[in-house]
């Protein structure tokens, strides 16, 4: 395992959790109002059309933020295993500066790069 700091790595990991929960709340609190309206006849298409694309990307922003959560609960599971800056591809170091910039990594950055080439040509979600 790379040289960290143990207790540095799971507070920065923790903050990386609590400022996913505060997105996640800052979407249930997000609304404007326009959800809450049940009938259609009186919206304009264009509101239906606003409101339809803003549930969208609420629903989307919840997925990453579901995704990103899962991430960061994999670093610190790795972490506690005593895995932690190791490659989960090619069993090397993965860059300090790769680990401080992003600590939720489980990839080198050459690793990262071919999953996600892979990921793009299957049409998947490169994030993981």
């Amino acid at each position: 395992m790379p040289q960290i700091d143990e207790a540095q790595v799971k507070a920065r990991l923790d903050e990386r959790i609590r400022q996913i929960e505060e997105r996640r709340e800052g979407l249930r609190r997000g609304g404007d109002g326009m959800r809450d309206e049940l009938a259609d006849y009186d919206q304009h298409p264009g509101d239906q059309g606003t409101e339809t694309f803003v549930q969208e990307l609420d629903e989307t922003t919840s997925m990453i933020l579901d995704e990103e959560e899962q991430r960061v609960k994999d670093a610190r599971r790795a972490l506690d295993e005593g895995r932690y800056g190791i490659c989960v591809d090619c069993g090397k170091e993965i860059p300090t500066e790769r680990l401080e910039a992003m600590p939720e990594s489980i990839r080198c950055l050459d690793d990262q790069r071919q999953f996600e080439a892979m990921l793009r040509q299957r049409g998947g979600d490169a994030s993981r």
